[in-house]
């Protein structure tokens, strides 16, 4: 339980809301016991025969319940609003967390898993906040005046209902290292269907063609078939937790009735249905406790998973105090090194400059390391040693939105979302003025190819792009990068889907603003024919004045 205790500090951030969720919880868990305890009197009255002020209690009991009606209705508002507010607050932290340690250099995550931690693990949690805490609070004090009554009535009642509900709550505990793995079972069971099912999704042409797709829906289904073996376990489990739990109710009422005869003359006739009411009424609260416990084990499993977000550890340091500024513009590579498993290097003494105005084309064989540089640039990583600077500024001491607004990497494949070209042009700068995307798109030369597009700006795109071609696609994203305007410009490979002309188009644009530097990733010749100088990465040091870095006008031989 210590991950769910490590959760319950959110609760902190809305403590008013909580404060309120407690009070509307034993007003109405209060009232209820009320209504009980009042019907068992009434009866008990009639039996006796003493029914003169039964018109009383039928005003009170009636106000009772508009009261149980209001503030039920009232609990559930607040508690759910609390729930979402604080599942608010998790999504956020664990989006940061996760945005903070990936992509991780060593570990690959599949999608279905963190679909599974960002969304069902978090909505898990709904129940926790909205149905368990306050509850459970209110809960224990409703428990403790149905103790009080009992006692007041006949000492012996106790006896009833306290070992019963010591039986109720001891088979969840009993049960939780089950429900523990059950709940670890499912979950990593889920994520592995929706891992599945995403990757199955995203392949389907290619699975068509190789026709493979018979096959890899059997093997999903066999997933589906296992993960329905396990939900059928765990659903047995709850079963035979809720049967016991209706038993010990049961149990409750006749031992109460049992007591009543047993006591005999110590116990008056008018109190025969409130000793039964009582009994069983105090098992009502206990209930919701049990139930806590029943569910802890698929809680324990989500806040587990929600933990183990919080505490992945960053790719990228703690932000270092802003340090002072190098005399030196454009982007800079201060003898970087870089391994993705700690032993081989993948970026060996890195030195280079691209100065404003220069475009500069890094090339190499594959996996010499040219999208990691980028990847650099963009601190999805920071470098093992060396620094990686922008206008003299070294980029770890640079917040994140700092570092968007001088910095932006267009690789071969940028996501595009359901909207339209317009929208997906200012995703990084919604409040973007339509004059200011406008002289993006021509930039990028989208208003060039304006004509095949029709409806402009306006045209719409499915998901992933849909309805928009390769070059387009590639088009809208450059727009967006030259939207904000960036002092460094990286290119990994962006104008490849291009055709020639297009791509030569696209570059003669860039190179006219003296204030950017550009560093280009190509591997078409004509495109890096393109650029001012090009540096080759290889297995050795690059130094600025390696004989591969060439000056302008002279490129080295394409790779």
């Amino acid at each position: 339980m210590k991950a769910i205790r490590r959760l319950l500090p959110v609760i902190a951030t809305h403590r008013g809301r909580f404060i309120e969720t407690v009070l509307w919880s034993i007003v109405v868990q209060g009232a209820i016991l009320a209504i009980t305890l009042g019907l068992a009197v009434v009866v008990g009255r009639v039996i006796t025969g003493a029914g003169d002020d039964l018109p009383s209690f039928a005003v009170v009991l009636s106000l009772l319940c508009v009261v149980v009606a209001a503030s039920t209705w009232r609990e559930s508002w607040v508690s759910h609003d609390l729930a979402y507010r604080l599942i608010g607050v998790l999504r956020g932290r664990v989006f940061t967390s996760l945005r903070r340690a990936l992509p991780s250099r060593r570990r690959q995550r599949r999608t279905g898993d963190l679909v599974s931690t960002l969304v069902t693990d978090i909505e898990t949690l709904e129940w926790l906040y909205a149905h368990t805490v306050a509850q459970t609070l209110s809960a224990v004090l409703v428990l403790s005046a149905s103790a009080a009554v009992s006692s007041a009535i006949n000492p012996a009642l106790l006896a009833v209902w306290l070992p019963l509900l010591v039986v109720g709550v001891a088979v969840p505990l009993c049960t939780a290292r089950i429900a523990a793995r059950n709940g670890a079972a499912l979950a990593s069971g889920a994520g592995r269907v929706r891992s599945e099912l995403l990757d199955t999704m995203r392949g389907l042409r290619e699975l068509r063609g190789a026709d493979a797709l018979e096959a890899r829906m059997d093997h999903i289904s066999d997933e589906v078939r296992a993960l329905a073996r396990i939900q059928i376990r765990e659903a047995s489990r709850v079963g035979m937790e809720r049967g016991i739990a209706d038993l010990t109710l049961a149990a409750a009422a006749i031992g109460a009735v049992g007591i009543a005869l047993f006591a005999g003359a110590h116990l008056a006739p008018a109190d025969i249905p409130l000793a039964v009411a009582v009994s069983v009424a105090g098992l009502g609260p206990a209930a919701q406790i049990i139930d806590l416990l029943r569910g802890a084990g698929m809680l324990r499993a989500s806040a587990e998973r929600i933990v183990e977000a919080f505490d992945e550890p960053a790719s990228t340091a703690v932000l270092s105090p802003t340090a002072e500024p190098r005399e030196e513009k454009g982007l800079v590579f201060d003898g970087v090194g870089f391994s993705y498993d700690g032993t081989t290097a993948v970026l060996d003494r890195l030195d280079m400059h691209v100065r404003p105005g220069e475009t500069v084309a890094l090339i190499g064989p594959s996996g010499a390391g040219k999208t990691t540089a980028a990847r650099l640039v963009l601190r999805l990583w920071d470098p093992d040693a060396g620094a990686v600077r922008v206008d003299g500024i070294d980029i770890r001491s640079l917040a994140d939105r700092d570092l968007r607004r001088l910095v932006a990497v267009v690789p071969q494949s940028s996501p595009l979302l359901r909207g339209t070209i317009r929208s997906n042009i200012a995703l990084g700068q919604p409040d973007a003025t339509q004059q200011s995307i406008r002289r993006a798109a021509a930039a990028a030369g989208l208003l060039a190819v304006e004509s095949t597009l029709p409806l402009g700006l306006e045209t719409p795109i499915g998901e992933h792009g849909t309805g928009l071609s390769g070059g387009q696609r590639a088009r809208v994203a450059i727009a967006r990068a030259l939207l904000r305007d960036p002092r460094v410009l990286v290119l990994d490979e962006a104008t490849a889907s291009l055709d020639p002309e297009a791509d030569e188009a696209i570059l003669e644009l860039l190179r006219h603003d003296e204030d950017r530097a550009i560093l280009l990733i190509a591997h078409r010749a004509a495109t890096i024919a393109a650029a001012d100088r090009q540096v080759r990465l290889g297995s050795r040091r690059i130094d600025l004045a390696d004989p591969e870095v060439t000056p302008a006008g002279r490129p080295s031989p394409s790779p």
